[in-house]
């Protein structure tokens, strides 16, 4: 008779594998140590699940201040073919939340006068409800327009570890407002 083998629970790099797996979102370090114990090296186990998916069709990324599994780079185009999901409409959505990114804490104001043109409020309502941005305080100037400023969701969405990859790709949105 064949015997099934359970897994054992005190595999750390199994069990953070799991966790990666199960996750909808970027696993912090403090979640793992939650999981594996104070007492294990989290940097060593994430290089050992790397070593170990090496080669598959999905990896292990940092984002944001954590790590989460993503489609290998070298497979995303026939992914996206098989998958063919019509494209969202976001492209002005995308500038005014690269620019946010930027130029964060931004006002409206300040956004409208970089583009010189107005944004709607819808904008900016649809870059909340996408959960890419949200409000940050107050500008302390008459009026005390809203302060905004992207979230980690922003970072996962694009793949960011943080916003310093960005630097690079927004160079000449970094003038003054």
């Amino acid at each position: 008779m064949l015997r099934l083998m359970r897994a054992s629970p005190s595999d750390p790099i199994r069990l953070a594998e799991a966790l990666l797996f199960q996750s909808s979102g970027p696993v912090s370090r403090t979640m793992l140590a939650r999981a594996l114990g104070e007492d294990v090296e989290i940097s060593q186990i994430i290089s050992q699940v790397a070593r170990r998916t090496e080669g598959m069709g999905f990896e292990i990324v940092a984002v944001g201040d954590g790590w989460m599994f993503r489609t290998a780079p070298d497979l995303a185009e026939a992914l996206t073919e098989a998958l063919e999901k019509p494209p969202e409409r976001l492209p002005r959505a995308v500038l005014e939340v690269l620019l946010i990114a930027a130029r964060q804490p931004v006002t409206r104001p300040e956004i409208e006068s970089f583009r010189d043109a107005a944004l709607p409020q819808k904008t900016l309502t649809l870059l909340q409800e996408k959960g890419l941005i949200r409000s940050v305080g107050r500008k302390s100037v008459p009026g005390q327009p809203q302060l905004w400023g992207t979230t980690e969701t922003f970072l996962v969405t694009y793949g960011l570890r943080s916003l310093a990859e960005l630097d690079p790709l927004l160079e000449g949105l970094r003038g003054p407002l």
